[in-house]
This record gives C-alpha cells, sequence and structure tokens, in this order.
C-alpha cells in the first residue's frame, strides 16, 4: 500500500478518503422529500420496487409531469390517482430513480431515438423564438411607417 497518496489530517492522521467530496453537500431537504415519496412507493408496491428496473422514458415522463404541474402551481400530486404528496417530493424521487437507474444500468433505456442534426435542441429553440419575436416587432415597426 503506497501511503503516498493518502491525505493528511491537521492532526497528522493519514486517511485515504481525506479529498474525497463529501456527502454534507446535500441538502437534507432535498434527501426529505425525496425520501417521502420513494417510501410511498414502497408502501404501495413493494420495498425498492424501481430497482427491478422500469422504462427509462417511463420515469423521464413522470418527472416532466410532476415538473409541469409544479410549474403550473399544482404544488400537491392529487389527481385520481396521485399519492397526496407535495410534487417536489415526486420530482426528487422520480430524479433519484432515474439517475440510480442510468448509473446502474438498470431498466430500459427506451428513450427516443436521436434526432437528426437538422433538430433544434433547446437553446437553439429559445433563439430562434426571440428572433421570430424579433421580426415580429419590426414588422409591426414597420406598419407603422
Amino acid at each position: 500500500m503506497n501511503k503516498e497518496n493518502f491525505g493528511q489530517a491537521k492532526t497528522g492522521a493519514l486517511r485515504e478518503a481525506l479529498g474525497v467530496p463529501y456527502m454534507r453537500q446535500l441538502p437534507l431537504e432535498s434527501l426529505a422529500a425525496g425520501a417521502a415519496a420513494l417510501e410511498y412507493g414502497a408502501i404501495k408496491y413493494a420495498h425498492r420496487n424501481w430497482e427491478k428496473g422500469l422504462p427509462w422514458q417511463q420515469m423521464i415522463d413522470s418527472l416532466k409531469r410532476h415538473i409541469d404541474d409544479f410549474e403550473r402551481r399544482k404544488d400537491y400530486d392529487d389527481g385520481e390517482t396521485g399519492s397526496g404528496l407535495p410534487q417536489v417530493c415526486m420530482i426528487m424521487a422520480s430524479a433519484m430513480m432515474l439517475t440510480s437507474s442510468v448509473i446502474r444500468g438498470v431498466g430500459e433505456d427506451d428513450r427516443m431515438p436521436e434526432p437528426g442534426k437538422e433538430a433544434f435542441d433547446a437553446k437553439t429553440c429559445a433563439k430562434w423564438i426571440n428572433d421570430q419575436l424579433a421580426r415580429a416587432d419590426e414588422f409591426k415597426s414597420n406598419k407603422k411607417e
């Protein structure tokens, strides 16, 4: 074992893990939100059921729906088959399940095919929208003249 690669604490103690990012950067409120929704899922389905593998697109769609509902000020997952939990709990759990599934290679990568080179990405879409609005302003200004 090469101790030259170990970090040294202020006390002089050596530790291989020194310099490794700490989990203390994680906001506990966010973890609690995700945990609430994961516990709900464990009661509804089975303990850690999602780890059996879910289609990725299904998780992506669920995450998008919860974000969309939250953005539209629908703060609770209170639809006909909803959990009654805050949307932020569902968002966090959905993101955690998707992230873990991708990193672990669990579930089915059934994402839509990669779009062709001619397809806009989100930033290009935003620029295109701004260009169209500028064109509309120019058109409106020319009509006044």
